[in-house]
């Protein structure tokens, strides 16, 4: 992935990347995820990174300068470190357990432990969501870099899917770090709604729903080969067969069409951005369901044989899970959707 220049495809062109926008590298993940979905949802979380601030330009321009940087000369990864065992996500506003306290004149300490850090094992810098512990009652983002001491990976991950994507525990241990490593600081937690950045919404419905569609390959290649013995055809020309297929294909065909549009419509119409939050969370809602809709249906036409650790079916129906719980789940999404429909103007 580095060498092919794909851990830097969304890094701006000006910073010397790839300068891609969200509807290029939606497709390509889509394609991505099709080989295989840890390392997708890895790349996903940092490109939705780089994708994002390039956009936004919310970080200090030094401290992008330098990330960036970093990621097209020497392929550094970066990723959130945000969720925490009681806190669970920062999506809901909640003030974080992990802190940052001053120690002297522009330097600070860290403590705190943060889970489901998607590549933990790989990431150069970890972007962790931490409450400001200097009276202001703040919080505040900060890039930290993995090789300070007092930063520790803890092995924790051993989930139903996605197993090979290290989303670890991670743990600052009286960390040093300094005024330039914050990206942002402000008062108190901040609920995010589902358009503040499409970048994630996004790449993760795209990975789950290239994964899908490896399932559908594997079905349909699986219905085409599959003679039993004493039946005059493969299974392919059985009629409820070839209905599921049909059903496969029509909803992998509907939620690759609204995720598709919704990444070129963010790249398009940059002006309506704020006001995308229903589409992008229903793109991604879609693409979540479907995706594991497709799976299980796949499942259902290969049969036993789709449940064996030898072949890739039980993986592609476990993997798909995960968009799940990746936000905005289904009911933060539903909401969104609604709110604009029954809370603003007609």
């Amino acid at each position: 992935m580095r060498r092919s220049g794909y851990t830097a495809a969304s890094v701006p062109a000006e910073y010397g990347g790839g300068g891609h926008g969200l509807d290029a590298v939606a497709l390509a993940h889509l394609a991505l995820a099709k080989g295989d979905g840890s390392t997708a949802i890895g790349l996903a979380m940092h490109l939705m990174l780089c994708g994002g601030e390039g956009q936004a330009r919310a970080w200090p321009e030094a401290a992008r300068a330098r990330i960036f940087d970093a990621v097209v000369r020497d392929g550094a990864l970066i990723n959130n470190a945000a969720a925490e065992p009681e806190l669970g996500s920062p999506q809901g506003g909640g003030r974080p357990r992990s802190t940052v306290t001053p120690d002297g004149p522009g330097r600070w300490r860290l403590s705190g432990h943060k889970v489901f850090t998607t590549g933990a094992p790989v990431l150069t810098y970890f972007v962790t969501y931490v409450a400001v512990e200097d009276g202001s009652g703040d919080t505040a983002r900060l890039a930290v870099q993995r090789d300070l001491p007092g930063v520790r990976v803890e092995g924790t991950w051993d989930a139903l899917g996605m197993r090979a994507s290290g989303s670890h525990d991670v743990h600052f241990d009286g960390v040093v770090v300094s005024d330039d490593d914050f990206l942002s600081r402000s008062g108190g937690g901040a609920r995010r709604e589902a358009g503040a950045n499409a970048w994630f919404p996004i790449l993760v419905g795209a990975t789950g729903l290239g994964v899908a569609e490896a399932a559908r390959d594997y079905a349909v290649r699986f219905a085409r080969e599959r003679q039993p013995l004493g039946d005059a055809a493969p299974i392919a020309t059985i009629p409820h067969v070839r209905e599921q297929i049909g059903r496969i294909d029509a909803t992998v065909l509907a939620a690759r069409a609204l995720l598709l549009q919704t990444a070129e419509d963010w790249e398009q119409h940059p002006d309506e951005r704020g006001h995308m939050g229903p589409q992008v969370a229903a793109a991604k809602r879609l693409a979540t369901n479907s995706a594991v809709e497709v799976a299980e249906t796949a499942m259902r036409i290969v049969g036993g044989v789709a449940l064996h650790r030898t072949e890739p079916l039980e993986r592609y129906f476990r993997d798909v899970r995960s968009g799940l719980v990746n936000p905005p789940i289904e009911a933060r999404a539903l909401e969104t959707i609604a709110r604009a429909a029954l809370d603003g103007p007609e």
